[in-house]
């Protein structure tokens, strides 16, 4: 756990414009006490002013969920990061922060840092922000870290898991995730909890999986953790924790999201080498763009002793991909956006879910 900084420096009370949902578990008021100091810390909650507007990447998701514009002197609550994404920007912590830094947002949930390099098809340019100082808690810095669940090391829940997989961000393991969970809740009266066990922290994707009908719903963040990237240890404890913590309200089964790819930053890898996360593990999905990606995907996960029991995503949204998955990988696909009925029957099969 990160040291708070407690040191004797002049308060002042800052009203804010907005508060990242990094910062949900927090309960932040829209008046805080800051100081000047600032610890380059993971999860180091922050004060900054928005430098300039941008039409791409430039808005920030609210602690209650709402999107919100950033515009030109906006004063943000976020929290200290970093990220690595292909489809967005990669940043980092510097060594040393002061007052008065430029620092840029990261990512829609307010996390903070160093943008190095970004992708241009999806970021114009980074939003700049000036640093105004640290956040104080109980004569503290506030750091999330300290507003978590209680990290547990062993996996106690027997609730069977369902585990949503993909190739890379975008192939639409969210989509996929929602929309098997409102089958499962409308059509079959199942009680469903969900969790995104690997990413950078927002609330969307959770929401998301809540708005469809899931019992309850939770993320690493909730566990402490800004992000995965360069958590490899904690994404395994985060993932005990909020997989035991979900099985207290009893859900019959839970949806689990893996962000990023199977090869990437974010610790999927790591995850998928646990051998309790792995034997809890009753049925996987894997999205994917392409054939190229559907055929590494399964290969990568046999050898982790994981089977892939069913494709879908872009390279299952026609028979261009499905007859390849189906008649030569021999693995059932389909478009579920359409039609649910033949994931239905493969759940079924693998005794996952009761037949009707």
């Amino acid at each position: 756990m990160p040291k708070r900084l407690e040191i004797p420096m002049k308060k002042t009370t800052t009203k804010l414009d907005k508060i990242g949902s990094v910062l949900k578990d927090v309960k932040l008021s829209f008046e805080v006490l800051t100081i000047s100091s600032v610890n380059p810390l993971e999860g180091e909650s922050i004060v900054v002013q928005v430098l300039g507007a941008q039409k791409k990447y430039g808005e920030i998701e609210m602690s209650d969920g709402r999107m919100s514009k950033m515009r030109e002197g906006d004063i943000i609550a976020g929290v200290l990061g970093e990220r690595k994404a292909l489809e967005g920007i990669v940043g980092v912590i510097p060594k040393k922060v002061n007052c008065g830094d430029v620092l840029n947002i990261l990512n829609l949930g307010g996390v903070i840092g160093t943008a190095v390099s970004w992708n241009k098809d999806f970021v114009s340019s980074p939003v700049k922000v000036k640093v105004l100082g640290s956040i104080l808690a109980n004569k503290k810095t506030l750091n999330i870290h300290n507003f978590s669940l209680k990290p547990e090391m062993k996996l106690n829940s027997k609730i069977p898991i369902i585990t949503v997989i993909g190739t890379a961000m975008g192939v639409g393991k969210t989509t996929v995730a929602t929309e098997l969970i409102h089958t499962l809740v409308k059509q079959k009266g199942l009680k469903v909890s969900a969790a995104k066990l690997t990413g950078v922290a927002t609330q969307r994707d959770i929401l998301a999986m809540k708005d469809v009908g899931a019992l309850s719903t939770l993320t690493f963040h909730d566990v402490g953790l800004t992000s995965t990237l360069n958590n490899h240890d904690g994404v395994v404890i985060a993932t005990k924790t909020i997989l035991n913590t979900l099985s207290k309200d009893k859900p019959e089964i839970i949806v689990v999201e893996l962000g990023d790819g199977i090869i990437g930053w974010y610790g999927v890898e790591k995850l998928l080498n646990d051998k309790e996360f792995i034997h809890s593990i009753s049925f996987t999905i894997v999205c994917a763009h392409d054939l190229v990606g559907a055929v590494g995907a399964k290969d990568i996960l046999e050898k982790k002793g994981i089977q892939c029991n069913f494709f879908a995503g872009p390279v299952a949204n026609n028979t261009a991909g499905t007859d390849y998955l189906e008649k030569i990988l021999k693995i059932p696909s389909a478009d579920i956006r359409d039609d649910k009925s033949k994931l239905l029957k493969v759940l079924e099969k693998k005794g996952v879910i009761k037949h009707d």
